[in-house]
């Protein structure tokens, strides 16, 4: 991790011309300024820190990156993405009652409802929405109150949220599974037109452990091996490989559909998806 004595700032203009972009994961952190005046300008990476996963230090790992680059302190608008497997889907329609059962006495709370599936305490869950659809998430306790308390204003993703906004736009006559491949873990989407089917995230050590979960999920939403395409993202090196495995028995097996931020660049395609969105 970088030392704070050596720590020099990046060198730009009014901060109310440039967008930060901060990139949260457990295995790692990173932050990216966008200029959006000119949209031509390259984006600049300020860091970019990869450590080994250990939940019971990640908070401090966290803070220590904050408080090492005090430029992210700076006043500029601020979107966080937090990269996390402990995400849970929730219809809209569950937490808010009805028309006209608004005083039916049951009570409706999506933090409740994760805590089914994880465990977090309620000032550590974040959520999302989109349409008719709720991301709660978590990733670490304590994130939320260092988040509101130095970098107050800053608004949070998770990454599922903003890849199952970008992929639902995808529209085809076949069902759609896409996967999106970072270090240690990929996220997998599935869709039926604009429906989402599910959207969850798993560890991965070896490729296969990606394509194991592909079929999988298959299995599970009976997706004909025949008549379902199967978008793959993330990192190269990877996906490159894992394709070549899928089209020994899949019919549609082809690149994810990216905004030129994204394909054309080697940001994280979370980051790349905050940044074509404006």
């Amino acid at each position: 991790m970088e030392d704070s004595s050596t720590y020099r700032a990046v060198r730009i203009d009014d901060t109310a011309n440039w967008r930060l972009i901060i990139n949260m994961s457990r295995t790692g952190m990173s932050a990216y300024l966008k200029n959006e005046e000119d949209p031509m300008d390259p984006v600049i990476t300020i860091f970019s820190h990869n450590w080994t996963r250990d939940d019971d230090s990640l908070l401090r790992k966290i803070e220590t990156v904050v408080y090492d680059h005090p430029q992210l302190l700076d006043d500029f608008s601020t979107e966080i993405i937090i990269n996390t497997e402990r995400a849970l889907w929730i219809p809209r329609r569950i937490v808010e009652p009805a028309p006209g059962k608004e005083d039916d006495g049951i009570e409706r709370d999506e933090t409740d409802l994760y805590n089914i599936a994880y465990n977090a305490e309620p000032e550590d869950i974040f959520t999302d929405e989109i349409d008719d659809k709720i991301c709660v998430y978590s990733m670490v306790a304590g994130l939320q109150s260092f988040i509101r308390r130095t970098l107050p204003g800053a608004r949070t993703w998770c990454q599922q949220t903003l890849a199952v906004r970008r992929f639902s736009e995808q529209v085809s006559d076949m069902p759609r599974l896409y996967v999106d491949i970072r270090d240690e873990e990929a996220d997998y989407y599935g869709f039926d037109g604009k429906k989402l089917l599910f959207a969850a995230t798993h560890g991965w050590r070896d490729k296969m452990d990606i394509v194991y979960h592909i079929y999988n999920f298959m299995e599970l939403w009976h997706l004909d091996h025949s008549d379902t395409q199967v978008m793959v993202s993330g990192k190269k090196e990877i996906r490159n490989e894992l394709m070549k495995i899928l089209r020994n028995q899949l019919q549609y097996v082809m690149l994810t559909m990216l905004p030129s931020s994204v394909s054309k660049s080697d940001l994280p395609v979370a980051v790349g998806l905050v940044i074509a969105r404006r």
